[in-house]
């Protein structure tokens, strides 16, 4: 059953692709489907937020809007409601070349400790971004990066 966390990167990668004209028909199918359901079960003001996260001027505020929408835990109806689009534009992305390319991990930390926070052993992302706060020190140690050519630079 899907994650808040996935849901919302699932959806941040889908909008990403269905601009992308060499992308198959088929993921950018997929993604639509998941896009209608996830405002049937969310409601209007996470539609609105999807459809910010495919202009690129509004993108950056579509992604703030819809971890509003859908950051909460998902109730298990919700879950088994959305689980087939997920799983359909997951298998969608893996059976689709260019959309495989086009999509990377990105790891989001954000450390407000007043003792300290230790994060070890992050492996196959392509980027890290971290927001610390903190009164005391913050280690972060063995990143193993993937090394992939990043599609948005």
């Amino acid at each position: 059953m899907p994650e808040p966390l996935t849901l919302t990167a699932l959806i941040i990668a889908g909008a990403e692709l269905v601009g992308t004209e060499t992308v198959k028909e088929v993921t950018k199918d997929a993604y639509r489907k998941l896009k209608e359901k996830v405002g049937e079960v969310f409601g209007s003001r996470a539609s609105t937020a999807v459809a910010k996260l495919e202009s690129p001027a509004t993108h950056e505020e579509g992604r703030k809007d819809l971890a509003r929408c859908v950051d909460d835990d998902l109730r298990p109806d919700e879950a088994t409601e959305l689980a087939p689009f997920v799983e359909a534009l997951v298998r969608a992305m893996q059976a689709d070349a260019v959309a495989k390319t086009a999509v990377h991990s990105r790891v989001g930390l954000d450390i407000e400790a007043g003792g300290n926070a230790f994060i070890r052993d992050i492996q196959g992302a392509r980027e890290v971004v971290a927001k610390v706060k903190a009164g005391q020190d913050v280690t972060i140690e063995s990143l193993h990066l993937d090394t992939g050519r990043d599609p948005g630079k």
